[in-house]
């Protein structure tokens, strides 16, 4: 006898989230052939830390139980304000990091979510990751039905498209899986043509080395090797999701946007202009990123990546 999804749904979408499935803890082989060839290319780019941990990535081993479920959770961060705000600016941020750190914020909406499971289920197990354990969220997230993994590689909902967060939480538990959705992405090739460094070199692949948001954030040279096209990116890249017709077109008629306040674009988004970026001390570096997910950067390389589009 499976436990009812229908009251942990429900509890999921009273913490905030927008969408909620669960799969089998199982990676299927051929991500695990995919995964391991993409690390073997060599297109992880300059993020070394991806090799690590794959008995963990690809078995689920060393979590200190075996997961037999994993639930999966979606967040949308999509602010309304955003696309007018940066049509003004002659620099861009990705959007996931215009508000503040999705990884403190998912976690503490979840609280309540993990409260009810433990409490209801006190002899099984519950780890939640926020890309904060080596799982390939993604694929648990195509595997429960939360959308399709487009040819950008990104998780496209047919609904809300693909500006949401994701968060995983692995139990012993065993739940019955929802049912995955058909990819809709068909012939159309708009995230591929528009890559402007062909990091999306083929449907469905992607070059991390290539791509923008690899540049700006992962790239920790002090300068970089190869001419960039960044355009105005100097924090990430949306341009993928952008020209992607179900976020373009469908979530965007239909008006997705966050409830959440804490994904909202932030208000010195709306008032600080390039030059007020460039002049800031490392003081007032450290203080603007602080409790935000651009933390991940030091000020030379923000200030190397405004040179660049400059």
């Amino acid at each position: 006898m499976h436990p009812d999804l229908t009251q942990i749904k429900s509890k999921a979408l009273d913490c905030g989230f927008s969408l909620f499935g669960v799969a089998d803890a199982v990676v299927p082989e051929k991500d695990k052939e995919n995964i391991r060839s993409w690390v073997e290319q060599g297109l992880a780019g300059k993020m070394d830390w991806y090799a690590r941990n794959q008995d963990l990535r690809l078995n689920l081993n060393n979590l200190g139980f075996t997961p037999r479920s994993v639930i999966v959770l979606g967040c949308l961060y999509q602010d309304r304000d955003y696309e007018e705000v940066f049509a003004t600016k002659d620099f861009k941020i990705s959007r996931y990091a215009t508000g503040k750190d999705y990884h403190t914020v998912l976690k503490t909406m979840s609280l309540p979510l993990l409260k009810y499971l433990r409490e209801n289920f006190p002899e099984k197990k519950f780890r939640q990751g926020v890309d904060s354990l080596p799982v390939p969220e993604k694929v648990f997230a195509r595997e429960a039905g939360i959308g399709w993994q487009g040819k950008n590689t990104n998780i496209i909902n047919e609904d809300l498209g693909s500006y949401f967060f994701l968060s995983v939480i692995l139990t012993d538990l065993h739940l019955l899986a929802t049912q995955p959705v058909t990819d809709r992405c068909g012939t159309c090739r708009a995230c591929l043509d528009a890559c402007p460094t062909g990091a999306l070199f083929e449907p469905y692949k992607i070059d991390a080395g290539k791509c923008i948001s690899h540049h700006t954030i992962e790239d920790r040279s002090e300068t970089f090797s190869d001419p960039v096209a960044n355009g105005k990116w100097v924090y990430g890249c949306d341009i993928c999701q952008e020209v992607c017709p179900w976020n373009r077109v469908k979530a965007k008629k239909k008006e997705v946007y966050t409830l959440n306040e804490e994904f909202k674009l932030r208000e010195e988004f709306k008032t600080f202009t390039k030059e007020d970026f460039l002049e800031m001390t490392e003081e007032e570096f450290k203080e603007f990123v602080k409790g935000s997910a651009m933390d991940r950067i030091t000020i030379s390389m923000w200030k190397r990546n405004f040179i660049v589009i400059l």
